[in-house]
C-alpha cells in the first residue's frame, strides 16, 4: 500500500508534473481510481460474509457510538482551543469524524487478517461510522433535511434486506450460466454504489453491503476470484497511486500552527474512541488498539466532509485555507502511517476467524 502510495507521489503533480511538465491525474484517471475502492470494499463484503457482521453487529454499534462521540469531542475541544467560534468548532468535528479504510482493509488483506476479530469488527464500525457521520454533519450544519436523510437511509437498507431475501431463496438453484452470473454480481455492486451515492451515502457503503449480499451465493468463491482479478490487476493499485499523486503539497503552505493541534487531535479520537468502545466490547487490550489504530485512516470522506464546509460558508477564506490544508496534510499521514503502526501492534493470534 505504501509503495503504491508513494509512486502516486512521484508521479503526480509536485514532482512528475514540475520536473517533466507530466499531468497524470484527470477526471477519467479519477474515475478509473474510485472503481478500485468499490471493488475493494465489494471483495471484503463478500470474503467476510453476512453470519461475520451479524456476529460482530452489538460490538461494531457500540464501538462505533465511542469513536463517533469521541472524535467529535476531540474535534470541537481542538477548535475550543485555537479560540475558534462554536460553529467552526463543530465543523472541525464534523471533520475528525469521518473515517476510510481503505488502505486498512488493504493492509488487513496483506496480513491475511480480514477474518479477524479485529477485521470483521473495523469494517462493521466504519459503515457504521459512515452513517452516524452524515446524519452529525446533517443535523449540525443543516446540510440536507434530517428527516429525508434518516428516511433514504431507511431505503437503502430495505433494499439491502430484500435483496438478501431472494438471494436466500435462489442460492440452492442450480446456475446453468456461472460467468453470467458473475459478471451480473460485480455489476451490480456497482449499481448499488451508485445508489448509495444517490441516498446520500458513501459508495463504498453501497459496494460493501452489495458484497455481503452475493456472499450467500452459490458461486461466492468464484465471484471473489473473478473480482480480485479484475481489482487487483489494475483498479486497486490505481486507486492508492491516485490518492498518492492526489496530495497537494503546495497546500502545506498554509497550515500554520494548526497543524500542531490539528494532526495529533484527529489520531488520538479515532485511537482512543475505538480502544474503549473495543475494550468494553470485551476485546483485550492490544486488540483493542489494534482497531483504534485500523480506524485512524482519512481520505476521500474527510475531504467531502471539509469541502461542503468551505462551500457553505464555516470559514472564512483564510481559516478554510488553513483547515483545509491541515486536513491534506492529516490524510498523507494517516495514510502513509497506518499500515506501518496496524503491522507493528496487531497480534497474530488475533488472525483466527471470530467463532460463529
Amino acid at each position: 500500500v505504501i509503495g503504491e502510495i508513494l509512486a502516486g507521489v512521484v508521479m503526480g503533480p509536485f514532482i512528475a508534473g514540475n520536473l517533466f511538465g507530466i499531468r497524470y491525474i484527470s477526471v477519467e484517471t479519477e474515475g478509473l481510481a474510485q472503481l478500485g475502492i468499490v471493488l475493494l470494499l465489494f471483495i471484503s463484503g463478500l470474503e467476510i460474509g453476512v453470519d461475520e457482521i451479524k456476529a460482530a453487529g452489538k460490538s461494531g454499534l457500540l464501538t462505533s457510538l465511542f469513536d463517533v462521540t469521541v472524535a467529535f469531542l476531540f474535534g470541537y475541544i481542538a477548535g475550543y482551543i485555537l479560540g475558534y467560534s462554536l460553529t467552526v468548532s463543530i465543523a472541525i468535528g464534523n471533520i475528525f469524524v469521518a473515517t476510510s479504510v481503505g488502505i486498512t482493509v488493504r493492509t488487513l488483506m496483506e496480513m491475511n487478517a480480514l477474518h479477524s476479530k479485529v477485521g470483521e469488527l473495523i469494517l462493521t464500525v466504519a459503515v457504521l461510522d459512515d452513517l452516524f457521520g452524515i446524519i452529525i454533519l446533517s443535523i449540525t450544519l443543516g446540510q440536507g433535511n434530517p428527516e429525508i436523510l434518516l428516511l433514504k437511509i431507511s431505503l437503502f437498507f430495505i433494499l439491502i434486506f430484500i435483496a438478501l431475501l431472494v438471494v436466500s431463496r435462489i442460492k440452492e438453484v442450480k446456475i446453468h450460466i456461472p460467468r453470467l452470473m458473475i459478471t451480473a454480481a460485480v455489476a451490480c455492486a456497482f449499481i448499488v454504489a451508485a445508489l448509495a451515492v444517490s441516498l446520500g451515502l458513501a459508495a463504498i457503503t453501497g459496494s460493501f453491503f452489495a458484497g455481503l449480499v452475493f456472499s450467500r451465493f452459490p458461486q461466492r468463491r468464484r465471484i471473489i476470484e473473478f473480482t480480485r482479478q479484475m481489482g487487483d490487476v489494475f483498479f486497486v493499485p490505481l486507486f492508492f497511486v491516485w490518492v498518492g499523486a492526489s496530495f497537494d503539497f503546495y497546500a502545506l503552505e498554509d497550515v500554520g500552527p494548526l497543524v500542531l493541534l490539528f494532526i495529533p487531535m484527529a489520531m488520538l479520537g479515532k485511537v482512543i474512541g475505538c480502544s474503549l468502545g473495543a475494550k468494553v466490547c470485551g476485546f483485550k487490550a492490544r486488540d483493542a488498539f489494534s482497531v483504534g489504530v485500523g480506524m485512524i485512516p482519512r481520505m476521500e470522506i474527510a475531504l467531502v466532509v471539509i469541502s461542503t464546509e468551505i462551500t457553505m460558508g464555516i470559514f472564512t477564506d483564510e481559516m478554510a485555507h488553513q483547515v483545509l490544508a491541515a486536513t491534506i496534510l492529516l490524510v498523507i499521514l494517516s495514510s502513509l502511517l497506518t499500515p506501518i503502526l496496524l503491522k507493528m501492534v496487531y497480534r497474530r493470534e488475533s488472525a483466527e476467524p471470530t467463532p460463529s
